[in-house]
């Protein structure tokens, strides 16, 4: 019989907290396309399972660059030297997020191309891309839980630089670009903590039929 009461109290935790469940995650992605520069939001699906308690959001970004590099060498003799386009990404300020802009960058380069005096080419099917993280929330999930979306604001800095050529190649360059944005939430169901008359009572109920073995042992 003891051995059936320390069985019983040492189910006691899990009995009372049985209701505990282990996290889960919900990923949700969103994207965003267009000419450079990019001035846009993303739409992003808020968390909208019933029932669930959020503990954590990440965000993943990334995005890339594609287009072409026109270089002309402006010289009277021949001349060899290369184009680089770079674009920057950066986000608007999100609630409960920490982060430094540009969060990320992406380039692409012709190569070395070498042009007689006042010849042009153009270089096409350019492309690059870059990633990174805006961090972890696991403080403010207001904006982030309902029905319909939240927004993420994103821009683009794009820029050409012009190597060697003697100074006189001269260039422009035609780009699109495109930003995704991965959504973690981190989730368990939502579970109420035991009322404490419930433990209580539970413990009194085990303590009683504890006091009537020992009496069964006294007659015996």
């Amino acid at each position: 019989m003891k051995r059936v009461v320390r069985a019983c109290l040492a189910a006691l935790p899990a009995v009372v907290f049985s209701g505990l469940a282990s996290a889960s995650t919900l990923i949700e992605s969103c994207s965003v396309s267009g000419p450079t520069e990019l001035s846009t939001t993303f739409a992003c699906a808020q968390f909208s399972l019933g029932g669930q308690t959020v503990s954590d959001i990440s965000i993943a970004v990334s995005g890339g660059i594609s287009g072409s590099i026109t270089l002309t060498n402006n010289g009277a003799v021949t001349q060899t030297g290369s184009g680089t386009t770079t674009s920057t990404f950066s986000f608007g300020s999100l609630t409960g997020f920490t982060f430094v802009n540009p969060v990320f960058s992406a380039f692409f380069t012709t190569g070395p191309l070498t042009l007689g005096p006042g010849a042009t080419m153009v270089v096409g099917g350019l492309s690059a891309t870059g990633n990174s993280t805006l961090g972890d929330n696991t403080t403010d999930f207001t904006d982030y839980i309902g029905a319909g979306a939240f927004s993420i604001p994103v821009t683009t800095s794009t820029g050409l630089g012009i190597s060697g050529g003697g100074g006189n190649f001269g260039g422009s360059q035609s780009t699109n670009a495109d930003a995704t944005a991965v959504v973690t939430f981190t989730y368990a169901p939502t579970v109420e903590a035991p009322e404490p008359a419930t433990i209580t009572l539970f413990g009194l109920g085990l303590l009683g039929f504890g006091f009537l073995i020992r009496r069964f042992n006294v007659q015996r």
